[in-house]
């Protein structure tokens, strides 16, 4: 049975991520602080034919990172999804520092260490998967979101980098980049959605391209052409749009 292990498994893109896996009949390693909610969410695994086990840890501290570090050690993946994250909304000198930190462990310390631990295996295998969720704001910078997009841009260039490293390898390392999608994330930014895609697309998208070796994916026609416009833009002219958008949508 192949192994699969998702942060940020408890709601949003994670969730549907779950259950696409558990419809394959992986077992799954079920990552997120809230822990109740996944212990819900290992029961619906297992009437859809797959097994799962709970890791509930905060990945914003280094006790809950290790852990889950030691786990993969002990525990070697064929499929690491690297979801879990978040965003802060407003202008950044008005945003909390410390939640500011606390995002850039998560949105890319955190996928780089757990990427680290998998890898050593992976290659000795020579197969494995790593997907990393990133957003259409890796191809862009973002006025009132520019630490979040600044992780996002991070992730993608992380794993272009690494997808071409490893070519040949029999591993592939995949950027999910989608843009507005059903999920808390928006919420816990603290702005308003526009359009939002199923969690459920998302997922299917990025499994897909991860299953097809694919680099990146952006789903949806919309968030693909957001994603183009540095080629079409002068970038003061891209960044001065960007901020038009994402100008007072509390």
């Amino acid at each position: 049975m192949p192994v699969a292990l998702v942060t940020g498994a408890s709601s949003g893109i994670g969730e549907a991520f779950v259950r696409l896996l558990a419809e394959k009949s992986y077992h799954i390693i079920l990552v997120s602080r809230r822990e109740e909610r996944l212990r819900l969410l290992a029961e619906g695994v297992e009437q859809m034919g797959g097994t799962a086990e709970v890791v509930g840890v905060d990945l914003t501290t280094e006790e809950g990172l290790t852990r889950v570090k030691e786990h993969i050690s002990w525990h070697p993946v064929d499929l690491l999804i690297n979801n879990a994250g978040f965003g802060l909304y407003g202008p950044t000198s008005e945003t909390d520092p410390q939640k500011e930190q606390e995002m850039i462990q998560l949105n890319v310390r955190v996928p780089v260490a757990l990427t680290r631990a998998a890898l050593p295996q992976m290659i000795e295998r020579g197969s494995g998967r790593v997907l990393q969720v990133a957003s259409t704001s890796s191809f862009l910078p973002v006025p009132y979101m520019a630490g979040y997009g600044a992780t996002k841009a991070f992730i993608l260039h992380y794993t272009e980098a690494l997808h071409a490293e490893l070519k040949g390898s029999g591993i592939t390392v995949t950027a999910l980049c989608p843009g507005s999608t059903e999920s808390e994330f928006a919420e816990r930014a603290g702005f308003k959605q526009q359009h939002p895609m199923p969690a459920a697309e998302v997922a299917r998208q990025g499994l897909l391209a991860c299953e097809q070796g694919r680099p990146f994916v952006i789903p949806g026609t919309a968030n693909w052409f957001t994603a183009s416009l540095p080629r079409f833009l002068p970038r003061p002219w891209m960044t001065r749009l960007v901020a038009h958008f994402f100008n007072d949508r509390t």
